[in-house]
Order: C-alpha cells, then structure tokens, then sequence
C-alpha cells in the first residue's frame, strides 16, 4: 500500500507539473509567434506607408507612376530596412501585375491569387499568397490626388522564417522545461518522501505494532502537523487501550482470583458444614466444662442455660436457674444488691462491655464474683453471655497485700523518722565524748597511766568514727527530705580533684596504688557547692581504693561534653519515672573515675547507690577505712548520688562484672551542668552525644 500510494502522488505530480509546464510553454511560444508576425506585420505596415507617402507625392506632380525613376531602389531600400530574410517588395497595378520588383525572382510571384486574408484594419490587409512557399503579403494603396487606387505596395516575408523562428524558440523552450521540469519534479519527490511518505510510514509502523496489542509503543512527533496530530490520537488511543487491556488483565486476574477463593470458600464451606455440629457439640462441651460459671440470657430476660461451674458456683443445679427470670434468679442466690446486680446486665444489653463485680452469699458464706458480660447478637433477637469468676480468695489476698503495703509505708517512715532521731540524739552524747577525749589527751595526758591513755585514745578513734557515720546519716536524712542546702559559687572542678586527691595521698601511698590525673584544663567553671562536691568524689575515690587491691590504678579524668537535655519535674509535681530527651545540646563537665579493682555485679551496679546497701557477704569485709573490701555503713554512693543529682546531674557506675581473679575493674561516670537546677536531674545519660 506503501508504495502503491507513493507511485501514485509521484505519477500523479509528473502529470500535473508535465502538463502545466508544456500548456504554459505552448501559450508562451504561440503568444511569442503571435507577437512576432505582429512585430513583422508593424514593421513592414511602416515602411509601405513611407513608401506610398513617397509615391503618392511623385504622382500629385502629375507623373504616372510607370514613368516614376529609381522606384526600384526604393523597393530594395525597403527590403533592406526590414528584418526577415526572404522578404520583398513588389508595386503592382490594381490587376496585380507587377511594375516594380526589389528581386526579379519574386516577379513570378501571383499576388492575386490569396489563400487566406488577414484583415488587421480597414487600410491594413495582410494575405496569405503562395502554394509552394507561402508568403505572408501586406498590402498598402498607392491613392492618386483624388483618392482613387493607382497600385498597390507588396512587402512580404515567407511563412517559413515564422516557422523557424518558433522552431528555435522552441528548441529553447523544451531544454528550460526539461531542466525546471526536473528540478520541480525532484523537488516533489523529496517533498513526498520527507513530508508524506515519511510521517505516512512512521504512523503505519506505529498503527502496526499497535494492531500486534504491543500498547506501550509511541509515535515519535512528526514534522507535519496533520500527522503528528494524528499521532498523538494513536498514542492516546494506545494508552487508552493499554490501560483498558490493564484493567482487562487486572479483573481477569481478580475474576480468577474471585473464582478461586468461591471455589475454596465452597469446599471451606462444605467442611465447615460438615465440622459445623461437631463445633457444637464441642462448643457446649467446653461450656459445660469451663472452669468458670457461665450463664446465658435471652432477649427477654429469661435464663437460657447455665454450665456445670455454674450450679457449683451458685450452690444450685441447673434445672432451678434455666426459665427463670432475671430478677427471681438473682433473688435466689441471694445478691446483696439486686438493683445494682439488674443494672449490670442492663448495661449488657445496651452493647456494653460489663466488668464489674457482684457479692452474694452461698451457704452461709459472703461470695463475691467477678462478672464479664456482653450481648451477643443472634438473628433479630440478642443473648447475653455472663462469665461470672470466683475471686472471693483474690479479694482476700488483695485486702491482705493492702494492709502489707500501708504497713510497709509506716514502716519506712518509721524508718526515716528513726534515722533522723537517731542521728541527732546520737550527735549531742558524740560531742561530749569527742571534747572529752580529746580534751584528757591533749591537756591531760601527763596525768593519766599509758593503759588509760591507750584506751581513751580507741575511743577518740571509735567516737569519731562513729560521728562519721552519724554526719553520713544526717545528710541522707537531709537529702531525703529535700533540706540539704547547698551554697553555690564558681569553681574549678579540677581544682576539687586537686585537693580530693592530695586528701586521700596517704590511703593511695598506703595501698601502694597508683592515681592517674588526666585533666582537661580547658573545662569551664561550673556553679556548685565545692564542699559537697568534695564530700561526694572523697566517697567515690574512697570507695575505689577499697575495691582495687594493692598495686592497682586509679584513673580520674574530667572532660567537657555536650548532652541531649531533658526536664524532669520540677518541685511540686509528682516525680516522673522516665526522662524527656530535647532537641538542644547543652555543655556538661563529666568526671571519670575508672579502677582496675574487683568489679561489680551486674544485680548490684543498679543497687550500689541506695542506702544502706553493701556489696556482697558481710563476712568477707575486713575494717578499716580504706581496707581491701573494707565495710562500711553504706551511706557513701548514695550521699554521693543525692549531691549530684541536687546539682542537676547525674552519676552512673559502668563495670564488666565482679570477677576478683581477672579484675575487670568499675568506672564511675560523674555529669554535672554548668549551671545547675537545684534538685533536677536534668540528663538522661543514655543519650551522650560524642
């Protein structure tokens, strides 16, 4: 079809172009002929006009035109002044004998005998004579004075120098048509090729792959606008039937989809209507034994069944319970509020989810039950299912877990009470024995025996000892009761472990421990109470050289970091178990305190700070304050807790273990704001940032 189509417009073009190409030659050289003979005719009108004007003058004087001398050279003077070759000029009479010829040879000449005339005006007579060669003959009167004819004037040219002349206009003409005829014709085939054929050709490819349902290929745009309109619509009408085969494709799927769940869902079906009276049969089975007391509830209020936990639950056998009404049922088994008791199943059948509980008595006994009751839809009509559940025991030991934990309560506060009573009735009898001592062993030493000396000497020790214990209990008491007042200034962290240090040089020197400073001296200053601060890293080294054995090392560092900060609750609200993380890092001193001791358990690493708490068997203590393993009264960390978290930080304790052989060692870890807000633990120290 293709090229059927191209054949055809080529064909069709050569025509049109050959056909107007030669009908426009043809009007052009019949227009040129024409405009030539008229040319001809004009010129040689002309010069038989002078001519005549000429005779017509000689003959007024009174000659007869015979008798006119050198008439004959003018007729070749004619001859001569115009164009065609072959012409002549002939004067004959009005008979048309010839009396004056520019060439003898056309004396033979017959002017009266005329093929055709041509007439071009009432004065102007131009006649085809000749049979052989024909001649084209204009013919100008010679007119006396008086107006009468005396000859005529012949000027002629042949046919033939018209025909020739045409001819090579011709010759000329065909060549220029051959060369426009085929730069045109070129012309329309590249046009017909670039412009139709081309876009024709990309469209049937496309329509093809198409019709082959290949519905995602495209029609490239086309140059012609025609064509690349139409191939937008064949690319609209792909993407339509592309998505009509999806669609197609799709519901097929999901029709074969749908037929094959029908097809499950009928064998399902079938099981399960063959399975259906098995279920219930186990349904009711389960029913009658379930471990808790089960009664079901028509639409109107009449007890519909009851299971076996039920007639042992109510102390009464089914056959009493099923009919009855509501109200009667829960009169006979005795419910204590039966207004209350109606209500709950009331509430059941507005759709309900009732969990509350209801006392009755059985046998005698107070019961109380614990009832779970929802409506159930079945057909038009509702049932409620109550499962009713014996917790009368539960009641029991939850009464008695109450009264254990109000006891629990008073007992602590009884134990917080005692701690702060003791520690200031214990101060007061303290400083009298310690200025006492202190006194006979300094101002009165020479008086007393060296038995006595040595005694009062032990108990100085003991007493103050003992007021080291008393002081601990005081701040935990303190810290408790959120009273420890702390006195805020600027200092210098490094400078606190400078002097925590040099304070416990002797017990490192004793121990024969190394302590390496790692200080970072470009830390800022923080606010805090320096005292304190010192009381708090003074119990941390403490507890560092008691744990590492002699010969091991001792590493504190301080660093600057920026944390994740959050807020707690702030005084007067409830304390929060969790920590909020923020989105802004905020600048945190962090102290260091890392030994190669005996580690710490995992259980304990969560317990070492509250009060009172030691690590591992009391036997295994020796005394001594900074003692391998030396017991104390495990009030130390948690001092040490409480003043970091009154600074607004934190403090943490980091340890692979307790294992005395390979000595995995702890690592304190001490954060404290640099601008503290006071009783806020303000970081969640599991979220540092590097």
């Amino acid at each position: 079809m293709k090229i059927a189509l191209e054949k055809r417009i080529i064909f069709f073009s050569f025509i049109i172009l050959l056909l107007t190409i030669f009908a426009n030659t043809g009007l052009n050289v019949a227009a040129y002929r024409r405009d030539y003979i008229r040319a001809l005719v004009d010129g040689s009108y002309s010069l038989e006009k002078s001519l005549a004007t000429s005779v017509e003058k000689v003959v007024g004087l009174g000659l007869d035109i015979r008798d006119i001398p050198g008439l004959t050279e003018k007729c070749k003077e004619v001859v001569e002044g115009n164009t065609p070759k072959g012409d002549y000029c002939v004067v004959t009479d009005m008979a048309g004998s010839p009396l004056y010829v520019s060439d003898p040879a056309f004396a033979v000449l017959r002017f009266n005998v005329i093929k055709k005339t041509l007439t071009a005006s009432p004065d102007k007579t131009i006649n085809i004579i000749g049979s052989d060669f024909p001649y084209y003959d204009i013919i100008t009167p010679i007119k006396s004075p008086d107006g009468k004819h005396l000859a005529m004037i012949h000027v002629g040219f042949p046919k033939r120098e018209i025909s020739d002349k045409v001819q090579g206009v011709i010759i000329r003409s065909l060549f220029v048509l051959a060369f426009f005829f085929l730069l045109s014709f070129t012309l329309v085939v590249f046009f017909v090729k670039k412009s139709i054929m081309q876009p024709i050709s990309t469209l049937l490819n496309g329509v093809k792959k198409i019709g082959a349902a290949s519905f995602d290929a495209r029609i490239q745009e086309l140059p012609v606008f025609e064509f690349n309109e139409l191939g937008r619509n064949f690319n609209f009408m792909a993407e339509s039937l592309q998505k009509r085969s999806e669609e197609i494709r799709s519901n097929y799927h999901d029709l074969e989809l749908a037929h094959s769940e029908l097809r499950d869902s009928y064998s399902k079906l079938a099981k399960l209507s063959s399975d259906l009276e098995k279920s219930e049969e186990l349904y009711k089975s389960f029913l009658e034994d379930a471990s808790d007391a089960i009664i079901v509830i028509g639409d109107d209020e009449i007890v519909m069944m009851g299971n076996k936990m039920a007639e042992e639950f109510f102390g009464l056998s089914a056959r009493r319970i099923v009919g009855l009404a509501l109200t009667k049922m829960l009169q006979l088994i005795g419910v204590a509020d039966v207004p209350h008791a109606y209500e709950i199943f009331q509430r059941a059948y507005r759709g309900e989810h009732v969990d509350e509980e209801i006392s009755f008595e059985r046998n005698g006994q107070p019961v109380v039950g614990r009832i779970h009751a929802s409506c159930i839809r079945s057909g038009e009509g509702r049932l409620v299912q109550a499962i009713i559940r014996d917790v009368t025991r539960e009641k029991e030991i939850m009464s008695n877990l109450e009264k254990s934990a109000l006891d629990l309560a008073r007992l602590n506060k009884m134990k917080d009470s005692f701690l702060g009573l003791a520690s200031h009735e214990l101060k007061t009898p303290l400083t009298v024995i310690m200025g006492y001592t202190e006194l006979i062993l300094s101002d009165m030493a020479d008086r007393v025996d060296k038995p006595v000396l040595s005694m009062l000497e032990n108990i100085s020790n003991a007493a103050s000892r003992l007021d080291n214990i008393v002081k601990d209990m005081v701040d935990v008491s303190m810290i408790d009761q959120k009273r420890l007042q702390l006195k805020l200034e600027d200092i210098d962290v490094n400078r606190i472990v400078d002097m925590a240090v040099n304070e416990l040089r002797f017990f490192f020197s004793m121990r024969k421990q190394e302590i390496d400073l790692r200080l970072d001296e470009n830390i800022p200053r923080i606010k805090g109470d320096s005292v304190r601060l010192m009381q708090m890293l003074s119990n941390v080294l403490g507890n560092a050289i008691k744990f590492t054995p002699d010969g091991g090392n001792i590493t504190v560092a301080t660093r600057l970091r920026h944390l994740l900060r959050s807020r707690q609750s702030i005084a007067g609200e409830e304390l929060q178990m969790f920590v909020n993380v923020g989105k802004e890092r905020h600048p945190y001193v962090e102290l260091l305190v890392a030994d190669t001791g005996i580690g710490i358990d995992f259980e304990d690493q969560l317990r070492i700070f509250e009060k009172f708490y030691e690590v591992g068997n009391i036997e295994e203590h020796s005394t001594g304050k900074v003692a391998f393993k030396g017991k104390g009264a495990g009030l130390g960390l948690a001092i040490s807790k409480g003043i970091v978290e009154m600074h607004g930080g934190e403090i943490w304790v980091e340890s692979e273990g307790y294992d005395p052989e390979t000595l995995p060692g702890s690592a304190f870890h001490i954060i404290l704001p640099l601008d503290p807000v006071i009783g806020d633990a303000s970081i969640d120290y599991l979220n540092l940032l590097s």
